[in-house]
């Protein structure tokens, strides 16, 4: 079962990146094991990046570790450079939107899939990642 992606726009660049590397990678992996990669959830978790798969080998789980080590120097909102913040949420914020977003919990916090998401949801297409969140949002978007 995928849960789609559940973070702010601010890692979406680093999301991209990360697919990028991941397709020669995911192409060897399924040639190698006949099996279907798929990416079964991204999220933010305690400040960072989450990816989770259903298969990796050292290759790929290495390239989702870099991805997740930037995530906690990003902003997850807006890219800049961030830090991690604690409060209610531990996320990585940069020093505007940590002044200005209260971070309180709210148990069904679900980033909207926006344009950005979209593409990238897209993209990754071709390592056929399925994403319950994906179809009736991306339609709209693209209509």
């Amino acid at each position: 079962m995928t849960l789609g992606f559940r973070h702010d726009d601010g890692w979406f660049n680093i999301l991209w990146r990360l697919c990028e590397g991941l397709e020669p990678l995911v192409a060897a992996l399924e040639k190698q094991t006949e099996r279907r990669f798929e990416i079964l959830q991204v999220k933010e978790k305690f400040g960072g990046l989450r990816v989770y798969v259903n298969d990796a080998d050292d290759n790929i789980r290495t390239r989702i570790e870099t991805a997740q080590v930037e995530s906690f120097r990003t902003c997850e909102v807006c890219e800049k450079p961030g830090a991690r913040r604690e409060g209610d949420w531990i996320k990585t914020l940069c020093d505007e939107h940590a002044s200005t977003q209260e971070l309180e919990c709210d148990a069904d916090r679900t980033s909207s899939l926006k344009r950005p998401q979209c593409v990238l949801a897209i993209a990754l297409f071709p390592l056929t990642v399925r994403l319950l969140n994906y179809s009736i949002s991306c339609i709209d978007l693209l209509s």
